[in-house]
């Protein structure tokens, strides 16, 4: 059993005596001022209060000496704490000895003395609730007045999800939010609990006094997470007073370490479960389903002269829904010049479904249809393509299907396939690439959907 803890937990017992004392000896010190006919007699007992206070100080040093011994608290406003309760401690002393005229001084030396043991309370007692709770522990849900008054500057955590998962970081719109609403409080840069500060990233990747508080990949072996699943009847469970985490919450942080602990990831960076996207589609209404890319691109509406300048070249336009603004693109003319290829790229940033197929493309016309950054479903089946003109679709970066079929391309057009990062599916049959170099791009590019079957349907 170590006394020396058991006793440093009776400090925040202890600590009210004095002050209760000290405070009692102020008001009828006051009493006996302005009130001298009703009052005049308090003297004794402001003497007498004054010495209990002198001894409830003492009391109070010892056995706060002994809790500041098991750390956790900032060592700064720690010293302030400490010192400032012995300045009180002897200016209580002296005053003591004023009031019982043992030295026998002036009163007006007796009340400043006094006044300074009122300050002294008050201060000393302000910085051992902030070594407590924290430094912002008393002005947090003060009147907005009162806080500019003193300076307080509440810390903005960006808590507001945004509502398209690639946006969402896991850590900061996540994890941080219920860090910050369940364990700041003992785990801040003020006061430290077993060593622990869990309001930096430093501070949680270094652990507390016990080691390491996280192991990346291992949940179950992470103290950060026993601590908080343990049975609230355990001495170790977190947090001690409060709300306990709820089991999204739980569930979250366990997900999060298992996914490496990062700080920096995104939610399309890491593998988001079943019951993950089950969960944040319910308390979060964030949707993280696979989603086509063309769902994920941005772009500004299109202006309306320039759809009718698009329809009265020959395209029909088709928006792909109601409140995303990129087209699905046409035309029922025969074939198209270049001058009309050409009209495209009044609106390239809006076109991501682009048809094209048996309209005489030409190689020098693919050089227009390459500057489309939003092009995700390209249709060229049927045209007088060759690999020369397939050499202007690298940079497609957004592209995921490609339709070949019936064009002049050989082998050579397959390299560009590959660095087509984001190419789900292509279709080459009745081309001249041969089946040992669609072999060895299937090979290269496992993800890719390569389809040359003479009978299969084009998308």
């Amino acid at each position: 059993m170590n006394i020396d803890f058991f006793l440093g937990r009776l400090h925040p017992l202890i600590v009210h005596l004095p002050i209760g004392f000290l405070l009692l000896a102020g008001i009828m010190q006051a009493l006996a001022y302005f009130k001298k006919e009703k009052f005049a007699k308090l003297d004794p007992a402001i003497s007498l209060t004054l010495i209990c206070g002198v001894f409830a100080c003492i009391a109070a040093a010892i056995v706060g000496w002994f809790l500041a011994d098991g750390g956790g608290y900032n060592p700064e406003t720690l010293s302030w704490h400490k010192w400032l309760g012995i300045a009180l401690t002897m200016v209580t002393l002296f005053g003591w000895l004023l009031k019982a005229e043992i030295i026998k001084w002036s009163k007006k030396v007796f009340y400043m003395v006094l006044g300074l043991v009122l300050l002294l309370v008050s201060v000393t007692g302000h910085l051992g609730g902030n070594l407590t709770h924290g430094d912002n522990y008393l002005l947090t849900y003060a009147p907005t007045s009162l806080q500019n008054f003193f300076g307080y500057q509440a810390e903005k955590i960006n808590v507001e999800i945004p509502s398209r998962p690639d946006s969402v970081y896991v850590y900061n719109h996540l994890i941080r939010p219920v860090l910050e609403a369940k364990c700041y409080e003992c785990h801040n840069e003020t006061k430290r609990k077993g060593g622990l500060l869990l309001t930096t990233t430093e501070g949680i990747m270094k652990g507390g006094d016990a080691g390491d508080n996280i192991i990346i990949g291992q949940a179950y072996e992470s103290p950060l997470f026993q601590r908080v699943t343990y049975p609230q009847s355990s001495t170790k469970f977190m947090p001690p007073k409060g709300d306990p985490l709820t089991y999204s919450e739980l569930k979250l942080i366990e997900w999060w370490i298992n996914e490496g602990a990062s700080f920096e990831n995104k939610l399309s960076d890491v593998k988001v479960t079943e019951e993950i996207q089950t969960l944040l589609l319910r308390d979060y209404k964030l949707d993280t389903s696979p989603k086509p890319i063309y769902d994920l691109l941005m772009a500004p509406p299109l202006e309306v002269d320039v759809v009718h300048q698009l329809t009265s070249g020959g395209f029909e336009l088709n928006r792909l829904s109601s409140d995303h603004p990129l087209y699905q693109v046409g035309t029922n003319l025969d074939n198209l010049s270049k001058d009309q290829i050409q009209l495209l790229l009044t609106a390239k940033e809006q076109i991501t479904w682009l048809n094209l197929s048996s309209k005489e493309i030409s190689d020098d016309m693919l050089s227009i249809i390459g500057q489309l950054p939003n092009l995700t479903r390209l249709r060229l089946q049927n045209n007088p393509i060759t690999d020369e003109g397939i050499g202007h679709l690298k940079s497609l970066e957004n592209l995921e299907s490609l339709n070949l079929y019936g064009t002049s391309i050989t082998d050579k057009s397959l390299g560009l396939l590959k660095e087509l990062s984001k190419l789900k599916r292509t279709f080459l049959w009745q081309t001249q690439v041969t089946q040992e170099a669609v072999a060895e791009l299937r090979h290269t590019r496992p993800d890719l959907d390569v389809q040359i079957g003479i009978n299969r349907k084009a998308d």
